[in-house]
């Protein structure tokens, strides 16, 4: 847009004559030629909040007002306020004292006995200048009632103030909607809004409540910095595109139940101090059909997440990434009916959370944590990287804690089915993360006992260890008990039986069968310390030293059969 300002020796003849209380007919402001190229929406929010912040924050207050003592005559002065492109350059208005701090014009100035006739007339006139831009940046509306109305020029509203209610209830933005910034005192009513492009409130401030229910995102919408201060009201909202609530504050209730995020939406670092409901509608659920980022997201408060829809099973590019987030009462945050399959939890405390109803991942039978499959190279598991120096894929330790704070979390809720298997997911971690994670004693901790979940193991193992000894002892050799207890004759002079000393033959049993038959028994005395109770015993120093070693290994199965029946009472019986 180009700047329309009068040559010097014609503004005293051009300009119209007017008193205080008259409503000057503002001068036209051009639109683009056409051989210049269509600004993009990012092009146009870069001019846009550039000026804002420039002028607003960094520099001093003289540098905002851009005009020269010459034009300060009665008749020449023109509004210097920065808009999207020009200075405003409409009439200034005759405000009270004090009321704006520099002359401003009337769509400007702050004074709320502005003429609402005089503002309306001119908001009318600009909207019917065209539909290429509609330039309302920096106004201050004293009310807007705009229902069911259709807004055909790319709408710039950044930096406006809204200092009545603002209704766009069911009205339609058939091109881009700039809202960057701008500041609602009272209710911002966009019940059923409709924007078909872009939708910008970046940096927007909603001091009373803003509505949002029914609206349509048909493309990007942008609430990143935006300020609810009211509560904000998104139920059954759809989204098309991405939606951007990055470091937004929602102050008080945040609804967004029954909306559905189309495109990837965006949490991360936003703060909701009031309650937070991604709860279901009218049957609908909240539903996120792309990823959904609630990474370092803070809730102060009771968040519901019942029957929110993380994506689809299956679609490895969906997630939902709770990292770093922080619930400071987790007892009042749920989790129900809701698949977490592809959900990352990583350096975030779930030990209190609710967690009921919901389907986790799975790797065959055991549940698998999304964290132990998502992609290293996506930044939002960049704390899943592996140390510096470590041999391992990922960071085990880390996820590992994940898996304990699950596991306690379900014993502390009367679970222990589901916190056996977070139990056997923190262990698993942990072997991975060992120095022998496949002989090391983690290692032998599952292959015995599937780290202490299951009785058929330890019985089978213990099975076989007794059978090993029994075939093992008679290569060492086996001396009759009596011979250390009854015997007439020196212990060392007892020819031990062995594989190739065979015992005596009596009755119908071969020897063979005989000296099996007493190495087992022998086999079954050494694991149940009942060394008087088997008639033969090891003999010699490898006899003796299988002896011991039989017993640590016999103790060790029998103790992590006892630990399986246990858990398993504690299961239920299941």
């Amino acid at each position: 847009m180009n700047d329309q300002q009068d040559p010097p020796e014609q503004k005293a003849t051009e300009q119209p004559q007017q008193t205080e209380a008259a409503v000057p007919e503002p001068e036209p402001v051009a639109a683009p030629e056409a051989a210049e190229p269509e600004p993009t929406p990012e092009a146009i929010e870069a001019e846009i909040e550039a000026p804002l912040a420039e002028e607003e924050t960094e520099q001093p207050e003289e540098a905002f007002w851009d005009y020269s003592e010459a034009e300060l005559a009665p008749a020449e002065q023109r509004c210097p306020v920065r808009m999207y492109g020009p200075r405003c350059g409409r009439p200034i208005y005759a405000a009270p004292t004090g009321v704006d701090k520099r002359p401003v014009c009337l769509m400007h100035s702050k004074d709320l006995d502005k003429s609402h006739e005089g503002f309306q007339k001119e908001f009318e006139r600009i909207l019917a200048a065209g539909d290429v831009v509609a330039d309302f940046t920096r106004f201050v509306f004293p009310s807007v009632r705009c229902p069911d109305r259709k807004f055909v020029a790319r709408c710039i509203f950044s930096g406006a103030t809204f200092t009545q209610v603002a209704d766009f209830s069911w009205a339609t933005f058939a091109q881009t909607a700039y809202f960057s910034g701008a500041t609602f005192t009272q209710n911002a009513i966009l019940r059923g809004a409709t924007f078909t492009q872009a939708a910008y409130f970046s940096g927007a401030t909603f001091t009373r409540a803003a509505y949002f229910i029914w609206a349509t995102f048909t493309q990007r919408a942008f609430f990143r910095e935006a300020t609810f201060t009211g509560g904000a009201d998104f139920r059954l909202a759809t989204f098309t595109q991405a939606a951007d609530f990055s470091w937004a504050t929602l102050t008080k209730e945040a609804d967004f139940s029954g909306a559905t995020f189309a495109g990837a939406a965006d949490f991360s670092h936003a703060v909701f101090t009031g309650t937070a409901h991604f709860a279901p509608l009218e049957a609908k659920p909240c539903k996120f059909k792309d990823s959904v980022l609630f990474q370092d997201a803070r809730f102060q408060d009771y968040a519901d997440f019942r029957g929110v829809v993380f994506g689809e099973p299956g679609n490895s590019t969906v997630r939902a990434v709770f990292s770093l987030a922080r619930f400071e009462r987790p007892e009042r945050v749920t989790f129900y009916k809701t698949w977490l399959g592809q959900t990352l939890f990583v350096n975030c405390d779930l030990s209190k959370l609710s967690f009921s109803d919901v389907e986790w991942g799975r790797d065959g039978e055991r549940i698998r944590l999304y964290e132990e499959t998502v992609a290293l190279d996506d930044e939002t598991a960049e704390a899943l990287k592996a140390p510096v120096g470590s041999r391992d894929e990922r960071n085990y330790r880390l996820i590992a804690e994940t898996y304990h704070q699950l596991k306690n979390n379900y014993d502390s809720r009367g679970d222990p089915w589901t916190a056996g298997e977070f139990h056997y997911g923190e262990m698993e971690m942990l072997r991975r993360s060992s120095r022998w994670p496949r002989v090391g004693l983690t290692a032998l901790y599952k292959y015995a006992s599937q780290y202490g979940l299951s009785m058929a193991w330890p019985l089978r193992w213990l099975a076989g260890v007794l059978l090993l000894f029994t075939l093992l002892y008679p290569l060492a050799g086996l001396r009759p008990v009596t011979a250390r207890t009854q015997a007439t004759l020196p212990v060392a002079q007892v020819k031990p039986i062995t594989y190739w000393n065979l015992p005596e033959a009596t009755g119908w049993f071969p020897r063979p069968v005989r000296l099996v038959g007493h190495s087992f028994m022998t086999t079954l005395a050494v694991a149940s310390l009942q060394r008087e109770a088997a008639y033969y015993e090891p003999a010699y120093g490898p006899g003796r030293f299988l002896g011991i070693l039989e017993l640590a290994l016999t103790s060790t199965l029998a103790a992590l059969f006892i630990l399986a029946v246990r858990r398993q009472f504690k299961r239920g019986g299941d």
